[in-house]
């Protein structure tokens, strides 16, 4: 078995000697938590990271609609980009969902969306 730099020479790791976990310990910490997370932090994170994507659900069906469209009406990113009036690297990294739109851009988005939606017709 290797030697661990960090006991003494003398002593050997075996599984048997694995230290025990306390019972405060178990029960204040889940298996997928970190061991400075508590049950409720990693519950509150979880939490927070579904309200998180609930909120964006909207942006991200805007964004689907807007990719959707440019295709239908043939149109490259940069074409579409110049129609929406945002930089072409913005319009591809909400398309790729890299970035999310803020509010001015979720509102060119939504404009130009529902402008071409009645005109899609190739």
């Amino acid at each position: 078995m290797f030697r661990n730099p960090f006991q003494p020479s003398s002593t050997h790791y075996t599984p048997a000697q694995e230290p025990s976990a306390s019972p405060a310990e178990s029960s204040s910490s889940t298996p997928g938590a970190l061991p400075w997370q508590t049950v409720n932090e990693s519950q509150d994170d979880a939490q927070r990271r579904l309200d998180a994507m609930e909120r964006d659900e909207p942006k991200r069906r805007l964004i689907r609609d807007a990719k959707l469209l440019g295709k239908i009406r043939g149109l490259t990113q940069a074409q579409m980009a110049e129609e929406i009036g945002v930089p072409h690297r913005t319009l591809e990294d909400w398309l790729q969902f890299r970035r999310k739109p803020k509010t001015p851009g979720t509102t060119l988005l939504r404009r130009w969306v529902d402008t071409h939606r009645g005109s899609s017709s190739p």
